[in-house]
């Protein structure tokens, strides 16, 4: 498990939230004062118990695509399931909230999990627009066959150390003398250089690439949908600046803020508690 708080115990009647994903399983029990959040393989079902059995909810709220798994698994305690992308709606709001971000009428919620889906939410409507079936499990899958590491985690560190430049293609390595009117920084096409295959200019490069392709995403929905915020949220963003970073310049080059609201890996896990209250 990690994340997890130890000795951490839930005020009595209280309940958890549970986003049970294809990658990961997420908890969340919240406090007046804080999240107290654990993570684990979403096939962990010892760890699930584990926590379950320190915290001792009441019931358990679950969302996501295990989530009718937990429900037939867990035996010791109540549990009711709510659908997934209603959940991230009624989450994404309550996270802003806790850290004082005042968003606008209209925006977009992108959760990138192991793939990635983007909502439109205004006041009296959340729906679905669009996605992608790149994210998180594209990483890590890309990263096991190019970079032989086994986990998110190790992905992250060497994308930290890495420079993409040497991997992509620019557009002032096609036009040196700047003779078209882009950046010559812009990236003009993933992996076309491969000046270097050192390990983490391939990781920093694999991030660009998944980066630039929901970004770019998330801002054409953005001005369709007239939403000038998109609230990133997922798992695949804990611990990946080099992510978050090209998802906020991409994001702006569209005319939309990007925000990265704390835990937002338990947006879906926070908006199911909420939904417990009907």
């Amino acid at each position: 498990m990690s994340n997890q708080i130890r000795g951490a115990r839930a005020a009595p009647g209280a309940t958890v939230g549970a986003d049970a994903g294809a990658t990961l399983c997420k908890l969340v029990l919240p406090a007046p004062t804080e999240l107290r959040t654990v993570k684990f393989p979403s096939g962990d079902l010892d760890s699930l118990r584990a926590c379950l059995g320190e915290w001792k909810p009441r019931r358990v709220i679950a969302t996501g695509g295990g989530a009718a798994r937990l429900a037939r698994e867990l035996e010791d305690v109540e549990v009711r399931t709510v659908p997934e992308f209603a959940a991230w709606a009624r989450g994404a709001p309550l996270l802003a909230r806790r850290v004082g971000l005042e968003l606008p009428e209209k925006y977009l919620v992108a959760v990138v999990g192991t793939g990635t889906s983007v909502l439109a939410l205004e006041p009296g409507s959340a729906k679905r627009i669009g996605g992608s079936a790149l994210g998180g499990g594209t990483l890590l899958g890309l990263g096991r066959l190019l970079l032989g590491v086994e986990t998110f985690d190790e992905i992250c560190a060497l994308a930290s150390r890495g420079d993409r430049r040497r991997v992509d293609l620019l557009v002032q390595d096609i036009y040196p003398g700047g003779e078209i009117a882009l950046p010559g920084d812009l990236n003009a096409s993933s992996f076309a250089k491969l000046d270097s295959r050192e390990p983490q200019d391939l990781a920093h490069a694999l991030v660009g690439m998944l980066g630039e392709n929901i970004g770019l995403i998330c801002g054409n929905l953005a001005r369709a949908f007239s939403a000038s915020a998109v609230v990133y949220c997922g798992s695949t963003l804990l611990h990946n600046r080099e992510l978050q970073e090209i998802l906020r310049w991409v994001t702006a080059m569209h005319g939309a803020t990007a925000h990265f609201p704390e835990h937002g890996a338990f947006c879906g896990a926070l908006g199911a508690v909420a939904m417990s209250d009907g």
